[in-house]
Order: structure tokens, then sequence, then C-alpha cells
């Protein structure tokens, strides 16, 4: 009975000392301060980046609205991407913009498949464009290019309209953020809006159309994209140089 007591004793001590011990680290607690010299839409790619390196896309909230960054970027698909591409995958983007839930789960996608590239790319938030513009922009060379193509038919005037009130009903008054990284993939754009007085990240990418600002990667980025994890080719085969297989050996080289 003494014994178990005298447990009981050790017990309380060792708990009254464990606390103490983290009371005491709790005072010595150094709070670090977001760098007030980046305006809060800078703060919160920052910051959304810094949730990705440990939650990779947990850090996407149900709660808020993609769907006007997956309309801008079907502008821009539109304004810069492959006509027979387009003509091919049109409808069935359209279909799965309608649907809220592929729309978020592509945003989910998105950020799983350059979460663990932006671990190691020491990105920081850079130049900010207010978004309005940009979306009218957008939609001003989509629908020139769709009427140069003859892809202007139907009522592909009122799905361009759609397309941008969407855009501005849920962007308007966001910002588009770039960030330089020293690693792949070197560059990233991500948009964001206000919601309920807080700056929120709503859509990422790493390609902008060139009239948007966008530039061509450098060979060296290339390089390093080819054998990046976001493409997922880090657990492919290593690429076949020209010159290391015979030509005489008795399969197509695309099946090496």
């Amino acid at each position: 009975m003494q014994s178990v007591h005298l447990r009981s004793i050790a017990a309380l001590a060792l708990t009254t000392a464990l606390a103490a011990s983290a009371s005491g680290c709790v005072r010595g607690t150094v709070m670090a301060k977001l760098d007030s010299d980046l305006a809060p839409a800078q703060r919160a790619a920052n910051s959304f980046l810094h949730c990705v390196e440990m939650g990779s896309s947990r850090c996407v909230k149900v709660e808020d609205a993609v769907g006007g960054w997956d309309a801008f970027y079907i502008l821009g698909w539109l304004g810069g991407g492959s006509p027979l591409s387009i003509l091919e995958a049109l409808p069935n983007e359209l279909s799965m913009h309608a649907n809220p839930r592929f729309v978020q789960r592509r945003f989910v996608a998105e950020v799983e498949r350059y979460a663990v590239p932006i671990r190691g790319a020491e990105c920081d938030a850079g130049d900010l464009q207010p978004i309005d513009p940009l979306i009218d922009q957008v939609a001003q060379v989509a629908n020139e290019r769709m009427v140069r193509l003859g892809l202007w038919r139907g009522d592909m005037s009122g799905v361009m309209q759609g397309l941008v009130d969407e855009a501005h009903e849920t962007l308007g008054g966001g910002f588009l953020v770039r960030l330089d990284c020293s690693h792949d993939p070197h560059r990233l754009w991500v948009a964001t809006r206000e919601v309920d007085g807080r700056h929120v990240v709503v859509g990422l990418t790493t390609l902008l159309p060139r009239f948007l600002g966008g530039a061509p990667p450098s060979r060296e980025d290339v390089a390093d994209r080819l054998v990046s994890r976001s493409l997922g080719l880090v657990t492919s085969q290593a690429p076949v140089v020209a010159g290391d297989v015979d030509p005489w050996l008795p399969f197509p080289i695309e099946e090496f």
C-alpha cells in the first residue's frame, strides 16, 4: 500500500516538473512576424506554399471557391492552346467545369502534383497584378482567336461570356501573384481573393500564356522539368539518349 502511495507521489512530482518545464518553454517562445513589406496577397501566397510544404493538398479549403480560377484558366487555354485540342476537348472541359466537385478535385490534384518539388524549390512571392484586368484581357484574346480559327459558332458567345462573368464574380478584387523559385518548378503563379477579410489562394499554375506575361522556360529549366516528379517522370526509366541503343536491335526504340 505504501509503495503504491510512493509511486503516486513520484508520478505527481514528475507531472509537475514537466508542466513547469513546458511553461518555461512557452515563456521563452519568440513569435515570428510576417514581412510587413509584402502586400496581403503576397503574404497569403507565401503562407499557402509553406502550408503545402507541410500538408500538401490539405491546405485547399472546401469553402474557398475555385470555379472562377478554372474559368480564367479555360479562357487562357482558348487564347493560346492547340486548335486541335480545343476542338476535341472543349465540350468535355465545359462539362467538367460545370461540376463544382470536379473543379475542386482538379485544384487539389494540381497542388498534390507540385507539393514535393515545392518543398525544395525555395519559392518566394514576387510581383503581383490585379486579376480583374487580366480576366478582360484573356477574354478578348480568346474571343478574337476563336473567331480567327472559325470556332465561333453555336452558343459560343454565351459560353465565353459565362466564363468571364464567373471569373469576375469569384476572383473580383483578387490578385495574381508570381512566385520565383531557385529550383524546379522555377516559377509559380497563384490566384488570391479576399474572403471575410482574409486573403486565400484559389488557384495555382506553372504555365501562364505569353500574352499575360508568361515566358517560355529556359533550356536549363526544361532539363530540370523533364526529370522532375511533377511530370511523373521521377520513377520512370532513364531517358533514352540518341546513340545509346543499337539501331539493329529487334524492337522499336519507343518500347525500350
